[in-house]
């Protein structure tokens, strides 16, 4: 999957449920991943014995998908900061998509920090900042071309009151990596 093919952008009408949700059944191999509210990266590079790299899809101001500004809280016509990633494991292999959306309003003060990123990880600046609050995680199973399924997991954080909205979609090779204790 890559940025130009996102299935966050071509599947608009999914229902994001709240983790650990009855309301559908998750396998129990991705309950972990799923479920944690830490750091994913963190995760990650534990399970990759440290091989874990980020490369940068794109980073783009935009206006964020209607289904994300309600998420936000804010106007689908407000721009956005909307970063895609690629978390890799081991052998660069890519394990999870990530797509990030901050509006403008949030990169204000220290938060400005986070157009700075680079090929460092979301997560090494988020669940460092004591100002971190993070909305119950939200999980869905995309579909896409060919008809296959992926799950995803998002929430929004916010960072000294303010809003950023996280979705972690989960590759198929990820079917294969043993959630770290």
């Amino acid at each position: 999957m890559s940025a130009r093919d996102s299935l966050l952008q071509r599947s608009p009408h999914r229902h994001w449920l709240l983790a650990g949700s009855s309301s559908f059944r998750v396998p129990a191999q991705w309950r972990p991943w799923l479920y944690d509210a830490g750091s994913l990266s963190r995760r990650l590079q534990r399970a990759a014995g440290g091989e874990f790299g980020v490369r940068v899809l794109s980073e783009r101001w935009q206006c964020p998908t209607p289904d994300e500004a309600r998420a936000l809280g804010i106007s689908h016509r407000h721009r956005a900061l909307i970063r895609e990633v690629e978390l890799l494991g081991r052998d660069a292999e890519p394990w999870v998509f990530a797509r990030t959306v901050i509006p403008a309003t949030t990169l204000t003060g220290v938060e400005r920090r986070l157009l700075r990123l680079g090929s460092r990880s979301l997560g090494s600046y988020l669940f460092r900042d004591p100002s971190l609050e993070r909305a119950p995680l939200r999980a869905c199973r995309l579909q896409g071309r060919g008809g296959q399924h992926y799950w995803a997991r998002r929430s929004v954080f916010h960072l000294h009151g303010k809003p950023l909205l996280v979705c972690e979609v989960f590759l198929p090779a990820m079917e294969h990596v043993q959630y770290p204790l």
